[in-house]
């Protein structure tokens, strides 16, 4: 039962997990010219593996930190989260701040059209509707109708796609998997990946600064903090609430990047953001509605 007391912790966890989410965009794109992408992820996931781990052994003990029942699903999701991540640091890195974020967050369009064919959902002619409107908010925010998509835009979509690959695979795994245990092996495998990496390519690596190993720190715990946040709001506040309000998130990118980077996006632009927002919150909003009526 979802009490007063659980909600105001919900939504401060909630607010919490969107400013790790707009912190950790502020680091990687302030880092785009100093350092290559494979050392800021080495260092990314180095970072938070403590803080992961400690929470997975804390409620689950020695023996059981990394156990998980779901294997391919489990596969599946580190294949899918790493694959997003990758793609959104490399969207970030050249494309504004809040026009990345809000293609990213596009992701539940994308969730609807694939859940048909992944989770056999029906989707109804309203959310049908909603992806479409959506999907022009994407054609307006890029501005495909001038020129072809930049390279930072396709990685934004194929991070977003990834995105919506992981979240299909994260309702699997909630209901059988430990949170903290889902994030230590996604963490712990991206970590020996990006390792390997380096090792087969040497000349990859660099030895980054005091003060981007003091950025490259925060990185790494804040993108701990953010998967715990996220996850453990689901306990305190309803889903309809966590998946609305992580939509602020597209507006403080939008405000971050205007004033530490100087971005200033379009009117199209800002009306595309706007459309992919409005039609994503419709389906969350939608969604909610429906497991309502069934339950």
């Amino acid at each position: 039962m979802v009490t007063p007391a659980s909600r105001l912790l919900g939504l401060t966890l909630i607010l919490a997990y969107i400013l790790c989410g707009l912190v950790t965009g502020l680091i990687v794109k302030d880092l785009a010219d100093e350092l290559s992408v494979v050392i800021s992820l080495w260092y990314r996931f180095l970072f938070s593996l403590p803080l992961l781990f400690g929470v997975a052994l804390y409620q689950r003990g020695v023996r059981d930190w990394l156990q998980v029942t779901n294997k391919p699903v489990m596969t599946i999701r580190v294949m899918f989260g790493f694959m997003g991540i990758v793609f959104w640091f490399l969207s970030v890195r050249t494309i504004p701040l809040g026009q990345a974020t809000a293609l990213f967050q596009s992701s539940v369009l994308f969730i609807t059209m694939f859940s048909p064919l992944l989770l056999g959902e029906r989707v109804g002619i309203y959310r049908g509707a909603a992806v479409v409107l959506g999907l022009a908010g994407i054609f307006l925010i890029t501005e495909a109708y001038q020129e072809p998509p930049s390279w930072g835009i396709i990685f934004a979509l194929i991070s977003a796609i990834a995105g919506s690959g992981l979240s299909i695979a994260l309702r699997k795994l909630g209901k059988s998997e430990v949170p903290a245990t889902v994030a230590s092996i996604y963490n712990g495998s991206g970590f020996i990946v990006i390792s390997m990496v380096l090792v087969i390519v040497p000349s990859f690596w660099m030895l980054p600064s005091a003060d981007q190993m003091f950025r490259l720190v925060i990185l790494g715990v804040v993108a701990s903090l953010l998967q715990i946040c996220m996850t453990t709001a689901y306990r305190y506040s309803e889903a309809v609430v966590v998946s609305s309000m992580r939509y602020l998130q597209v507006l403080g990118a939008g405000i971050l990047g205007y004033i530490v980077f100087d971005e200033v996006p379009s009117h199209i632009q800002l009306i595309g953001a706007a459309i992919i927002v409005g039609s994503c919150m419709f389906i969350v909003l939608r969604e909610f509605q429906l497991s309502r009526k069934s339950s």
